[in-house]
């Protein structure tokens, strides 16, 4: 006799038998009830979640000798050649095979003809966004309005692939991805009919690796029965699909957890002698950390959110006490990064290698919220303000910044005196906070010169030849904006006094700070001579002397 796979063995035969997919057994039934049933339908879905099971257990119910019902006898012949894909009166068309206009112009002439022993006669396509756009456009007119005796049913794993136009035309069903507990429970019921022994943790493993098909499921375990005679575990599952096994997945979590350096790397290095890609072994260490993000944070108690057994969610979630959540994060993230850096190399094991060795130093990361919990308490702590950090600005071309011309000036005042040498050692820290802001300001307002400073009150002096620059500064807003920029930086409230100074401003800006008689020197000796105050400036700003009288030599 020949050998029956477990897929089509166990393939559900009515709609209460429909894995998953209450949503839709429960809608088509109501609609078969309220003699409802629409003329095109359109199932979509991942592989292997019963579309093409629910459409021939739609056709059987329309079809069957005591139907339309929604549960048909099994027993007549109706019902009996659709379970076995032989009925004249329902036609299973391969969407991928049959794609062209030709195939579709055969079955509208096809159509015509009445059913030969059913109600209906009933045209299921698989994969029906293989069709080409010329057979869909050949569909259309008579997808819309068939004969009364025709109905469509179509299959497909990439509905947004199918024409608007079609879609408009049916009814529209969505199956989900099989949850695994419902592919574990279903896989249970088939071990106790068939008498298999296999283990309880092997099974959720298969049910787990299937992701959401129920015919991958079955036809793992119809692949691990023929792997072993004896039970079956979750080692065999793990072999004979190259899976990696939760104990490896739990050592590494736990070398991370006691910075076993060593020991890790003997399991990676066990891993891939037996042949795992370190890739794949990156992305089952993040899936392991996901879960133990699932066993902290989720409230229920059964594994149900991530997908484990209760023996396994269990370890997970003594393992998850030993990791904080940012901790979990960040390995997540490295370890991601070291798959980008994996893809690029054909050295891939060292990438992998180097991430799991910085993860063990986890102990050592510092929280943000630690970090940011101690710069507040140096804020709180810390007897004056913090130096502020400016950025530079973005020019194409860094002006050369001329150092301000502070005149010497016998003030009796010891606070004028401390006032203007702050003005002196911040002049450039005033420059930039007014760069930041206002870059224009900031160059008209370096053309003045310091003159002196009395009761609070900045005397700032500009050349006639720069009329405009003093006007630009001198506006009450701008004048403003200085006085705050200079209060910000020195702590002191000081007024501006804008001046026009006559002739070359070093030398205005000198007669005009000092309050004495005019020197007896002879101009040679006067002009050659430093004041000290300007021999200061000099030091402060990396300054130097130009001869102007130079400058104007033809």
């Amino acid at each position: 006799m020949t050998y029956l796979s477990l897929a089509r063995k166990y393939r559900p035969q009515e709609f209460d038998e429909i894995v998953g997919q209450e949503h839709i057994a429960i809608t088509l039934k109501n609609a078969i009830a309220m003699n409802r049933v629409a003329h095109a339908y359109l199932f979509a879905g991942p592989r292997g979640v019963g579309k093409t099971s629910t459409a021939r257990i739609l056709a059987k119910s329309l079809n069957c000798e005591k139907g339309p019902t929604d549960k048909p006898c099994q027993k007549c012949p109706s019902c009996l050649e659709i379970s076995q894909g032989v009925g004249f009166d329902v036609i299973e068309i391969d969407g991928a095979s049959n794609r062209g206009i030709d195939e579709i112009r055969n079955l509208k002439e096809n159509i015509k003809f009445a059913s030969v022993r059913g109600k209906f006669r009933i045209y299921i396509i698989d994969e029906v966004h293989m069709l080409t756009q010329e057979a869909f456009n050949a569909l259309l007119k008579t997808l819309e309005e068939p004969p009364q005796h025709v109905k469509f049913i179509f299959a497909t794993t990439r509905p947004y692939k199918v024409l608007p136009t079609i879609m408009s035309r049916c009814q529209r069903f969505d199956f989900r991805k099989i949850s695994t507990q419902d592919l574990a429970k279903k896989l249970e019921e088939i071990k106790k009919k068939e008498s298999l022994k296999i283990k309880s943790d092997a099974i959720f493993l298969i049910a787990r690796t299937s992701d959401g098909s129920m015919r991958d499921a079955e036809m793992i375990l119809d692949q691990l029965l023929s792997f072993t005679k004896s039970e079956i575990r979750s080692e065999d599952v793990s072999k004979i699909l190259g899976l990696l096994q939760e104990d490896a997945l739990f050592s590494i979590a736990d070398c991370m957890i006691n910075n076993e350096k060593g020991k890790m790397l003997d399991t990676v290095n066990e891993l891939t002698s037996s042949g795992k890609d370190p890739i794949f072994i990156a992305s089952g260490i993040i899936n392991h950390f996901r879960n133990l993000m699932v066993a902290k944070l989720a409230k229920d108690k059964k594994g149900a959110s991530a997908s484990l057994s209760e023996e396994d969610y269990r370890r997970l979630q003594e393992q998850s006490r030993g990791f904080s959540l940012d901790e979990i994060l960040y390995i997540t993230y490295t370890l991601s990064a070291a798959i980008d850096l994996m893809k690029k190399t054909s050295l891939s094991q060292i990438p992998l290698e180097i991430a799991l060795v910085k993860l063990c130093e986890k102990g050592r990361l510092i929280s943000i919220k630690e970090i940011l919990g101690k710069l507040s308490n140096i804020e709180s702590g810390a007897s004056s303000p913090a130096p502020q950090i400016l950025p530079e600005p973005v020019e194409a071309e860094k002006p050369v910044e001329k150092p301000p011309v502070v005149a010497e000036e016998e003030v009796a005042a010891e606070k004028d005196i401390l006032t203007l040498q702050k003005m002196k050692t911040s002049w450039h820290k005033i420059l930039n906070l007014i760069k930041n802001k206002k870059m224009s300001l900031a160059t008209f307002f370096s053309e003045g010169a310091f003159l002196h400073v009395k009761d609070n009150i900045l005397t700032v002096g500009f050349n006639k030849n720069n009329i405009l620059h003093k006007e630009a500064v001198e506006s009450d807003p701008n004048k403003k904006f200085i006085e705050d920029i200079i209060k910000n930086v020195t702590g002191e409230n000081i007024l501006l006094n804008i001046i026009s100074v006559e002739g070359e401003l070093a030398g205005k800006a000198e007669t005009t700070s000092r309050e004495e008689e005019p020197s007896q020197e002879p101009p040679a000796e006067r002009s050659n001579r430093i004041e000290p105050i300007v021999e200061s400036a000099i030091d402060i700003f990396d300054g130097r002397i130009i001869d102007i009288r130079e400058k104007r030599k033809p």
